[in-house]
């Protein structure tokens, strides 16, 4: 291994992702609080082990996309949510399942909480950073406030009923 320290490895988008690693350089804050009293050795050996982490979470990222695929392939209306129906854990959540409800709505829930790498993915999926999020025929609607917006303007209680998702 060379003598020489190599560049950091971070690129700035430090944030823990949910397993406990960044999602710009797949470190562990352990890993980036060490990194300027590691020796070049270790440093060198860790980017080595870097490089296979991103492999792995590559594998599992892809993993994880078509899981989100086939949930919104499992019913015309899949709302991505924190908690459940019954029991929403945010009043944004609650609104949206109240709004579909209101419509008689038939829909499948994905309770966001019970599965932290698929809530992460799904950001990065729809392109859209907050929850709920709302599908109809796989198609983002959007979050809480387009989905109330729609429902007081008839547009929801259309769209559903244009994909048989209505009683």
């Amino acid at each position: 291994m060379p003598a020489d320290r190599p560049p950091s490895p971070c690129i700035n988008v430090c944030r823990l992702g949910a397993q406990g690693l960044c999602i710009g350089c797949l470190r562990s804050g352990e890993e980036i609080g060490r990194w300027t009293t590691m020796s070049a050795q270790e440093q060198w050996r860790l980017l080595a082990e870097l490089a296979e982490r991103r492999k792995t979470y590559e594998v599992l990222a892809m993993e994880v996309v078509e899981r989100i695929k086939a949930e919104l392939g499992s019913s015309p209306v899949v709302l991505f949510m924190k908690g459940t129906p019954d029991f929403p854990q945010c009043g944004f959540s609650a609104q949206t399942v109240a709004a579909l409800r209101a419509l008689g709505a038939e829909f499948k829930h994905v309770n966001i909480f019970e599965e932290p790498e698929l809530r992460e993915a799904l950001k990065r999926f729809s392109n859209w950073p907050t929850y709920p999020q709302l599908y109809v025929k796989g198609e983002l609607v959007g979050g809480c406030d387009i989905a109330l917006e729609m429902y007081k303007s008839g547009e929801l209680r259309k769209l559903l009923a244009e994909v048989g998702a209505t009683r």
